[in-house]
């Protein structure tokens, strides 16, 4: 039987090709789950596998006031020119700065996120200094950062469109930015001026007036639980075996790279021992490995741990059961009512 299985899976097909192929010339008791066993333990196939079903969605919090929290990103190069992007996560503000060379000490004037500029020993002792709690994205997950990667495309859009038409970038940019900070959001259904500024920026529209604050929060909980619908949820442990995301540039463009769970950092993030390295990987870029190998053996165990915020589950369910129970109130007629009056009241 293990030669039969063997011979099957010279070619490294997929389980279900296997079970297929299989059931058109032989059959025993338990013959599926030993092709599954098979291919599982394959390290060629594992290695090259497509990616994981994608963990649930772990947003950050909702900010309390503005600039407790901000997303930073370049965009770059366009028009020879790098614009430094940040976005206040409360009120959605924006402010794009040109710069002609984003290094270290340029950058350092302003805050920073993910990338060279951002981890230098410049940066480091200014945000020590401080007292700024910098938090990194993982390597390859672009969306952890996502309001950041968001706002550079709606950035070089708006510049692209403006370059179309003629103008200069510098008048073009100013235009984009008062425009988009007098606009309602989406998500706040307020102007990012009125959440930063605490009023309404004046314009030539002064008399149309967005809607007070509304909480984002209901819209929240609708996209996440949109998200999840297409989400599994994954378990790790540490010490557990599992195959990591490879980004190297090498020849043999290997995928996957096995690995060892060592730490947890946040809610999504693992420390993973691979060889004498130590990576970080997403939940989305990390699976189990059922086959085992040298490099196995744990020999360094971080302590760094960085808290990242959770938004309660429970609590978008009560909110969306309470405002059913609202939805379903009995409405009472103010019409007036002419008083009855009874026969046996006028003998």
């Amino acid at each position: 039987r293990i030669h039969l299985l063997n011979y099957l899976h010279l070619s490294h097909p997929g389980m279900i090709r296997m079970k297929v192929y299989a059931r058109r010339y032989f059959w025993w008791p338990f013959i599926d789950k030993e092709i599954e066993d098979l291919v599982r333990k394959c390290p060629s196939c594992t290695k090259n596998s497509k990616q994981p079903i994608k963990a649930p969605l772990s947003p950050w919090p909702v900010p309390s006031q503005p600039w407790q929290r901000i997303h930073i990103d370049f965009m770059g190069k366009f028009m020879n020119l790098y614009f430094l992007i940040i976005v206040d996560a409360y009120s959605k503000w924006i402010e794009v700065i040109t710069m002609q060379n984003p290094s270290n000490k340029s950058t350092i004037l302003i805050v920073s996120d993910n990338g060279n500029q951002f981890t230098s020993a410049e940066f480091t002792e200014f945000c020590t200094r401080n007292g700024i709690k910098h938090i990194t994205t993982s390597p390859g997950h672009p969306q952890s950062n996502g309001q950041a990667e968001r706002y550079v495309d709606i950035v070089k859009s708006a510049l692209t469109k403006g370059l179309y038409n003629g103008g200069k970038i510098d008048d073009i940019l100013s235009n984009f930015l008062f425009c988009y900070r007098t606009t309602p959001h989406a998500t706040t259904k307020s102007s990012p001026a009125e959440l930063f500024l605490k009023q309404q920026i004046r314009t030539i529209f002064d008399l149309l007036r967005p809607d007070t604050f509304d909480p984002s929060y209901t819209t929240r909980c609708r996209y996440i639980k949109n998200f999840d619908r297409h989400t599994k949820e994954r378990y790790f442990e540490k010490n557990n075996k599992v195959l990591v995301r490879d980004f190297r540039n090498n020849s043999n463009k290997i995928k996957w790279t096995p690995g060892v769970l060592i730490n947890q950092q946040g809610s999504r993030l693992w420390f993973v021992k691979v060889g004498n390295h130590i990576w970080r990987r997403h939940e989305n870029q990390i699976k189990h490995r059922e086959w085992s190998t040298d490099d196995d053996v744990i020999t360094l165990d971080p302590t760094t741990m960085i808290e990242t915020g959770t938004i309660d589950r429970n609590k978008c369910s009560s909110s969306s059961s309470i405002s059913d129970q609202v939805s379903d109130t009995i409405r009472r007629s103010a019409r007036l009512k002419k008083p009855v009056h009874r026969l046996i009241e006028e003998i």
